[in-house]
């Protein structure tokens, strides 16, 4: 597994290239990125990362939707609200990636929305999206969205 650091080089070895290959090796990174983006404890590095990670994301949606492949376009968008959801989950995440992660999945909800809209077959999963962010976010603003030291302290 490559270091964080080597990751970010090819991340941006990939944004200054801009041609036809760079796709795929754009693709290759977001679904290959250091184990260390996805720790816990965030340095400002592996935040820089993993906004780094989220914008390589939304290139690759902008590609395939401006190719009309909106299903694999679609896919894209739900990679990453799968993975800023499980870092603005932790409640081991710094408070302030907490509620960077919550402002850009609710961004990222709107995306999926609408996408929904351009496909006709697509408004049970609309529906369903707006359901299941809806619910995540108030889990969220009842139990994570504070310091883990509050935690202990509103316990006793």
């Amino acid at each position: 597994m490559m270091e964080l650091i080597t990751w970010l080089e090819q991340m941006q070895k990939c944004y200054q290239q801009r041609n036809i290959h760079t796709i795929s090796d754009l693709v290759s990174l977001i679904h290959s990125p250091p184990e260390s983006l996805w720790r816990p404890q965030h340095s400002h590095a592996q935040v820089k990362a993993i906004e780094i990670w989220l914008d390589g994301c939304m290139k690759i949606f902008q590609y395939f939707q401006d190719l009309d492949h909106e299903k694999l376009a679609y896919q894209y968008i739900e990679l990453a609200y799968a993975r800023i959801q499980s870092v603005t989950a932790n409640p081991h995440s710094s408070l302030e990636l907490r509620y960077w992660g919550a402002n850009k999945l609710d961004r990222l909800t709107i995306l999926m929305l609408e996408c929904c809209q351009t496909q006709s077959d697509c408004q049970q999963a609309s529906d369903q999206v707006i359901e299941l962010h809806v619910a995540f976010m108030s889990q969220l603003g009842e139990i994570n969205m504070h310091q883990p030291d509050q935690s202990k302290n509103s316990e006793r």
